[in-house]
């Protein structure tokens, strides 16, 4: 009689990802850093002056740059914007066009946080 070997059950944990805004708080606690190259568009926008002055008290205690701080501000709320968004509608938003892809004009490399 021939014994077959039970099956044995992979069971996978998914490792949990925090959310851009849980790093960002990481990142300004200390706690976390990140580093990122991206190709970037030039802007310039005017800000409110009680809104800029918590980015850049953000970007001190973060150790990095107000532009930096900027982009992963802008991620965070994006982040949050498009969980709340129909999911037609947040394809729809991240589709990218060629005249899109030609406006960058340069790359960047940004560091936030404290080395560890």
């Amino acid at each position: 009689m021939l014994h077959k070997k039970p099956k044995r059950e992979v069971v996978m944990i998914k490792q949990y990802e925090p959310t851009k805004a849980e790093h960002l708080a990481g990142v300004i606690a200390g706690t976390a850093n990140t580093s990122t190259s991206m190709a970037t568009v030039q802007r310039s926008h005017r800000f409110p002056l009680h809104i800029f002055v918590v980015i850049e008290n953000l970007a001190k205690k973060a150790d990095c740059s107000v532009s930096a701080m900027i982009n992963q501000l802008l991620e965070v709320g994006m982040e949050s914007l498009l969980k709340e968004l129909p999911q037609e509608i947040a394809q729809e938003i991240h589709h990218v066009t060629q005249e899109q892809i030609d406006k960058a004009n340069s790359s960047v490399s940004q560091t936030l946080g404290k080395k560890k």
